[in-house]
């Protein structure tokens, strides 16, 4: 069972008003007693302040849990007047006080003041536990005068008498001791209660919280159910990329319950970002979750899970805040006990034993009733690490005796919270020797001297045996001096007499005091409330408002009046200042002070006011018996200036833009934004912010969250006050951050393929993905073996296209081959296989006679179709030789006839073939047969020709274009 610690602030002393700098400042001070350091808010009537130019706050810690709250109020004004509250607040409770600020006229009835306190905590709320954990005392102690009303809470329920609930309240002198006490407790006693004191003077709250760690917690003996209640603290859980966020809360109920969610005053609903579940944790018990995606820095605050049978409801709180700057929640984890603490006894060594969870490693301390116990010869304390955040706490006593019984507790604390274990160690058949706890029999009393010089507090109390007596004042221990006398006196058997006395009492010496009396069967304390009166005023009095001090402005603003009416005894001196600095009369500037009797009507007169006129008026009021300032801010306003057109800034990661303007105005200026024509309405998606960068100038911006393809377009902001308004330049939002696209599983879209190569010819292995992913890692395999690079085999990968070059194909590369594609999203694969062929001979030598012919052709003309100059007889006429013809002159053909043996006429024969010419300075010839008419292609000749030799009866033609086609018909 794990119990809230620390205690809830208390005042030591009540806050009081006074003032410094001539009056110009007031100072509300007061002091209390809190652990932890409480929260600290200043209210005037029922607005809240909060810190500025004039108003400053101050928390000062002056001692152990002991601090000074201030509050600072600068060039205080008329309207500052009112009822001042300052609220202190911590985990186990608040107190509250008020102090009144009056510029009332002098002669206005006072309200009667009462005589006494206001409640304050004393001692903090406990819970004690007795016949193992089935009765719970619930118990803390409030000084109050007049008596207070005490009212319990569980879960905002005020808790009445019944069988099983009992409440008490113990009166001693002004200190009441108060309790509630419950009776078979069950998991619904669980929850968090609050104990509310309260007189005429104020109220004080301290709040406790029972919760039950282990799965031992009783339930109810009636069998028709169980109404719903949460046992143990809620989890707040985030994923690794800080995305999700889930809730987690343990409750019991029969039947099981319907549970809804939350956040502030908005009912959450299943779906969109939102997913919430309840299932059976064990018999009675459920869990349920809400689980957020896709947080945003609005889904910062305050969370219940509200979970409802037909027996009843309850109700878990839990608060979701984000590290500064970020949407991570603080990692760390407030202490835990998960389970019931142990006791065991092994030889002469009594052990008890907690299980602990926490994060960061918490501080432990274990006490036996209030009473720290450390590491000695007989007792020794332990911590061991059993998992990640969970430990083992152990507490070992040698050779235990019945002196050792009690109520042991475990505390342990981290920055996150606080828990503690409690323990109750009991001996059978221990007997303790005849005596009692004291107790005070009479109420404390206080009794000053006929001239005022010595001051006695009286006590009375009986105990057995005599009690150790100690006086303290606040929380500070008083001491015997010259000043200081304290006496204890037996007056009665077991009765005793108890005195303090203080020399020439003066203000400091007023406070509470509290008497503690306490011998080894208890202790108990009496409070006694000091107040020393302060001396008469001298005669007359001090300036006092008797109406508010206000600004007129007339002959429409062409005359600013201030002006203010006190009250004062003697007749005041006026002094005015302006931003700090003395105003003397001038052609602008009027003074007058007017009196009506012990009344004064005081102005200043500005003629013209100008924009520099602006600033802080304060007028110094004072006399022989105090000093007054009226404050009064003139304020002289120009229509707002956008200085530039609108900027835009985008933030990639967070899919947000920002519109940004600069605007020059005196003051905040009244800003909206337009898209087109439409007004742009605040929203969760659409921020509006004005932040002040210097005096006169302020930065307007509008930022889009979550920015959409419908957020673009044309905007402009439009600043205006009471003289007018200003309309920007219109800026085109265009581009928008795109969505980050979630990687996908690759996919091969152009599969490997089987493939027979040539030995020694290059080859290579290919694919494409369906969608590109430079991310994506591509692994080779032959076989499963994986392929490194070297200088004869290459990879390549585009995001698109992967592959795979062999420069060389050899008869090793012979297999099977695999291409793996990988990213944090899976992956996809292809196989083939591939055959390495041996040459082909035949198809080698045709090649190699390309080759061949290829270099012929870089050869001459002759060389190239393989003729040879023909020697010719010299019975036969030789063919006169030829000159090439002129650049641009048309190829000549020349028709050489030669005379055959036989007598009849022959026919004409037009068939030829190409002759190169014997020497390079003729042109190749067409020889023309004349005997018959041949088809294209034939050669009419009986004899068969060496290479070279030409044919008789044959014309040569000269045409160098012929010859290049015989060439490459050659060739072909």
């Amino acid at each position: 069972m794990g119990v809230a610690e620390d205690f809830a602030p208390s005042f030591v002393k009540k806050p009081q008003l006074h003032q410094e700098d001539d009056g110009n400042r007031l100072i509300f001070e007061c002091q209390l007693l809190s652990s932890p350091k409480p929260d600290i808010e200043w209210f005037r009537s029922d607005s809240k302040l909060t810190e500025d130019v004039r108003t400053k706050f101050k928390v000062q810690p002056i001692g152990d849990n002991k601090f000074t709250v201030v509050l600072e109020l600068d060039d205080v004004v008329e309207t500052d007047a009112g009822l001042y509250k300052v609220k202190a607040k911590n985990k186990s409770g608040e107190v509250s006080a008020s102090i009144n600020l009056n510029f009332t006229p002098a002669d206005e009835p006072k309200e009667k003041q009462i005589d006494g306190f206001a409640p304050t905590f004393a001692k903090k709320p406990a819970i004690r536990q007795e016949e193992d954990g089935k009765r719970l005392l619930f118990e803390c102690r409030v000084n109050a005068d007049p008596l207070p009303n005490i009212t319990w809470f569980h879960n905002g329920t005020p808790v009445k008498e019944t069988p099983r609930h009992k409440l008490t309240i113990d009166k001693d002198g002004h200190s009441y001791f108060a309790t509630l006490e419950i009776q078979n407790v069950t998991v619904e006693d669980a929850g968090k209660y609050k104990v509310n004191a309260k007189n005429e003077l104020g109220e004080s709250n301290a709040t406790i919280s029972l919760n039950f760690d282990s799965d031992e917690a009783p339930v109810p003996e009636s069998s028709d159910g169980i109404k719903p209640t949460f046992t143990e603290r809620p989890v707040i859980r985030q994923s690794e990329d800080g995305g999700n966020v889930t809730f987690e809360c343990r409750c019991v109920g029969d039947p099981t319950p319907t549970v809804t969610w939350s956040h502030g005053e908005t009912v959450l609903s299943e779906g969109k970002r939102y997913k919430m579940s309840l299932t059976l944790d064990q018999k009675l018990y459920h869990m349920a979750r809400l689980e957020i995606s896709s947080v945003v820095s609005s889904d910062q605050g305050e969370y219940k899970a509200h979970a409802k049978n037909k027996h009843g409801s309850g109700v878990a709180t839990i608060n979701l805040n984000f590290e500064s700057g970020s949407k991570k929640i603080p990692d760390g984890k407030s202490p835990r006990f998960p389970k019931k603490p142990t006791i065991r006894q092994e030889e002469d060594i009594l052990i008890m034993e907690c299980t602990l969870e926490a994060h960061p490693i918490p501080d432990i301390t274990w006490y036996c009733s209030d009473k720290q116990i450390s590491d000695n010869q007989r007792t020794k304390m332990s911590r061991k690490a059993i998992t990640k955040d969970s430990y083992i706490l152990t507490l070992e006593i040698q050779n235990p005796t019945k002196d050792d019984g009690g109520n042991y507790r475990c505390n342990a604390i981290n920055i996150y919270g606080e828990s503690n274990a409690n323990i109750a160690l009991n001996f059978q058949g221990a007997n303790d020797a005849n005596g009692f706890a004291p107790s005070f029999i009479e109420k404390p009393r206080i009794i000053p001297n006929e001239t005022g010089t010595l001051i006695t507090m009286k006590c009375k109390c009986k105990a057995k045996p005599e009690p150790i007596v100690t006086w303290y004042r606040g929380q500070d221990l008083v001491q015997k001096s010259k000043k200081i006398k304290i006496n204890s006196t037996v007056i009665a058997e077991d009765t005793y007499e108890l005195t303090l006395e203080i020399k020439d009492p003066g203000a400091t010496d007023g406070g509470t005091y509290r008497c503690n009396v306490k011998n080894e069967y208890g202790e108990s304390n009496a409070n006694l409330n000091l107040n020393i009166e302060a001396e008469p005023e001298p005669e007359g009095e001090g300036p006092t408002f008797v109406e508010k001090p206000r600004i007129i402005s007339e002959n429409n603003g062409k005359l600013v009046i201030m002006e203010c009416k006190v009250k004062a005894d003697p007749k005041p001196d006026i002094v005015w200042f302006r931003n700090g600095e003395v105003i003397k009369e001038s052609n602008k500037l009027k003074m007058s002070m007017e009196s009506r009797g012990d009344h004064y009507y005081i102005k200043l007169e500005l003629i013209d006011p100008q924009l520099e006129d602006s600033g802080l008026y304060k007028c110094n009021i004072k006399n022989a018996l105090g000093e007054l300032n009226a404050n009064l801010t003139l304020n002289i306003e120009i229509v707002p200036v956008i200085k530039d057109k609108p900027k835009i800034i985008k933030i990639i990661k967070k899919r947000t833009v920002v519109i940004e303007c600069v605007v020059a105005s005196k003051f905040e200026p009244k800003c909206t934004w337009y898209k087109e024509n439409n007004t742009v309405r605040e929203s969760k998606r659409h921020v509006y912010q004005v932040e002040k960068t210097k005096d006169g100038e302020f930065a307007v911006k509008l930022e889009i969250n979550e920015v959409e393809d419908s957020d673009k377009g044309a905007y402009k902001l439009v600043a205006s006050n009471e003289k007018g308004e200003a309309v920007s330049q219109v800026v085109n939002l265009v581009d928008i951050p795109e969505e980050e696209r979630k990687p996908c599983k690759p996919e091969i879209a152009r599969k490997l393929v089987d493939q027979k190569v040539t030995e020694s010819k290059t080859f290579e292995l290919l694919i494409s993905l369906t969608q590109s992913d430079r991310k994506c890692k591509v692994e080779w395999y032959k076989s499963s073996t994986l392929i490194r690079e070297t200088k004869d085999i290459t990879t390549t990968f585009d995001g698109t296209t992967a592959r795979l070059t062999f420069s060389s194909a050899k008869a090793e590369h012979t297999s099977n081959y695999k291409v793996v594609v990988t990213n944090e999203a899976g992956k996809d694969e292809s196989t083939c296989k591939i055959t390495v062929e041996k040459k082909d001979k035949k198809k080698d030598e045709k090649a190699e006679d390309k080759e061949e012919a290829e270099k012929k052709l870089k050869q001459g003309p002759a060389e190239q179709i393989g003729l040879k100059k023909v020697e010719r007889k010299d019975d036969k006429p030789k063919v006169p030789k030829m000159q090439p013809p002129a650049p641009g002159e048309p190829p000549k053909i020349e028709v050489i006839r030669e005379k055959r043996p036989s007598l009849a006429p022959e026919p004409p024969s037009r068939r030829g073939s190409l002759v190169p010419p014997a020497d390079t300075g003729r042109r190749p010839s067409l020889i023309i047969n004349d005997e018959k008419k041949l088809r294209p292609g034939e050669v009419m000749d009986t004899r068969l020709l060496r290479p070279g030799e030409v044919g008789e009866g044959q014309v040569r033609v000269s045409c160098v274009c012929r010859f290049i086609r015989s060439v490459l018909l050659h060739l072909t």
